[in-house]
């Protein structure tokens, strides 16, 4: 491929106004179809104490936060995109629940905490470089209490996500609308690029351009031991994690 021809790089920060229009709606309608299994996922790998204080970050539209409110514990939710924040708290008032949710940025978070645990789930890790994901991960250690734990969730580390292929062409229907992707595979950035077009029933058609960094689950390990959490357990929430898992868990010991 000419240097002519070759595609453009989908910036590093593609993520920040990403989660709007028909890919929030595409979003929203995935989170909850896997809301109950992710939350019970969630309780089961941090068994946490009655009342903890938990940090959701990101939270998106609170499916889960709101879950962890509603099991007796003490939530924080931050997202990057206030619309999903906008509606995290609209829900938490409609159902009389007490949840405090915060725009904010993963590579910044806007609380000091201390937490009892952070929940950091929906494939989000990856969407950052790797130097902005250890700055993240310390981040999150540092509002954590002594002995609090991160519990962190990714469907996109290499053992997982690479061991089928990157496909082409992907096709996936959430809700009322249609999410379909053509995707490259960059080794020397282990990076996923894709093209998606959104498609509502209504005809309505919006397209946006995303990358995910592919980790080793040992990249993982090791960039959680930089950003200083000892003790990491690796599983897929409900066993061991290992080749060819549908999503690895990562649970590490401030």
């Amino acid at each position: 491929m000419s240097a002519d021809t070759a595609p453009v790089r989908v910036p590093d920060d593609w993520f920040v106004n990403f989660h709007q229009g028909l890919a929030a709606r595409f979003w929203r309608a995935a989170g909850a179809a896997m809301r109950d299994a992710d939350l019970a996922r969630v309780l089961r790998v941090l068994d946490l104490p009655p009342g903890a204080a938990v940090l959701d970050a990101p939270c998106g539209d609170g499916r889960i936060a709101l879950g962890l409110v509603r099991a007796g514990h003490r939530v924080t939710g931050v997202d990057i995109a206030d619309g999903e924040v906008a509606r995290a708290s609209a829900a938490a008032a409609a159902a009389g629940l007490d949840a405090r949710f915060l725009t904010g940025d993963l590579r910044a978070l806007p609380v000091a905490g201390p937490f009892d645990a952070v929940v950091s789930w929906g494939n989000s890790f990856g969407y950052l470089t790797p130097e902005d994901s250890v700055r993240s991960l310390a981040a999150m250690r540092a509002v954590l209490r002594p002995g609090g734990r991160l519990a962190l969730e990714s469907l996109s580390v290499a053992e997982t996500y690479l061991t089928g292929g990157v496909p082409e062409r992907a096709e996936h229907v959430f809700g009322d609308v249609r999410m379909t992707a053509v995707n490259r595979y960059d080794a020397y950035e282990s990076r996923v690029e894709s093209e998606l077009t959104f498609a509502a029933a209504s005809g309505r058609i919006e397209r946006s351009r995303v990358a995910h960094r592919i980790h080793t689950s040992g990249e993982v390990v090791r960039m959680l031991r930089a950003a200083g959490f000892t003790g990491v357990a690796l599983g897929d929430g409900e066993g061991p994690f290992g080749l060819g898992s549908p999503r690895l868990v990562a649970v590490a010991s401030a």
